[in-house]
């Protein structure tokens, strides 16, 4: 981890509903390069909002989101920004059900300058390093919950992501399969030195974090 911020927030709000939900109410928070964070609180406290800003799937009503160099506030060309800087882990996958698991990860590739064969060789190391090689022209639906969010990892490094978003990622799994998850995303931090970002209502999840980060209604309480 670099003394290097990564994303620097300031006095960031966002409300909905034409103002009548207040969702971020001038949030501050800075993070370093490589860092690994856990965002925690409960249903509505702001927490996946947060996320959303970081990743530039949403816009402030008001403040500053830097992340990787990039004022988002100003940015034009949020898709590109994602494509390069950022990786998504859902709860829910979110995979292509009539794609096989090699296709799935080699989707976020395809706004990159690689040939096919590259992408595909780079599909199926990635595939490889999460123990998923046997499983590589499988659909989604043939899959193990756990298995899914293996290949949801993999799609998320298939760009070399300078940051990974995680948004329950072990929501929807049970003990089991929610701690080879979590074991995943804390090797491949360390490995890669990528920083990791990961919601959770859970403090178990949580305390696997560097760092844990309190939001409640829409305010950081405690970092």
């Amino acid at each position: 981890m670099s003394d290097e911020y990564i994303v620097e927030i300031k006095n960031l709000k966002k409300s909905f509903d034409d103002g009548k939900i207040t969702a971020l109410n001038g949030i501050d928070l800075e993070i370093k390069k490589g860092e690994f964070v856990s965002i925690i609180g409960p249903s509505g406290s702001g927490k996946s909002t947060l996320l959303n800003m970081i990743g530039a799937l949403d816009k402030a009503d008001s403040g500053i989101v830097k992340v990787a160099g990039n004022d988002l506030t100003h940015k034009r060309d949020l898709s590109e920004f994602r494509s390069k800087e950022i990786g998504f882990i859902f709860q829910l996958h979110n995979l292509i059900p009539n794609l096989s698991v090699l296709e799935n990860v080699e989707i976020p590739m395809y706004e990159s300058d690689v040939s096919s064969s590259q992408m595909q060789e780079k599909a199926l190391k990635l595939l490889e390093t999460l123990g998923l090689k046997d499983k590589i022209n499988r659909k989604p639906t043939e899959l193990s919950g756990g298995e899914r969010q293996r290949v949801a990892i993999a799609r998320a490094l298939a760009n070399d992501p300078s940051i990974i978003l995680a948004d329950e990622p072990t929501g929807s799994l049970d003990s089991k399969n929610g701690q080879m998850i979590l074991k995943q995303l804390k090797k491949l931090h360390d490995k890669e030195n990528v920083t990791l970002i990961m919601v959770t209502h859970d403090l178990n999840v949580a305390s696997m974090a560097e760092r844990t980060i309190k939001v409640l209604d829409g305010e950081v309480k405690a970092s």
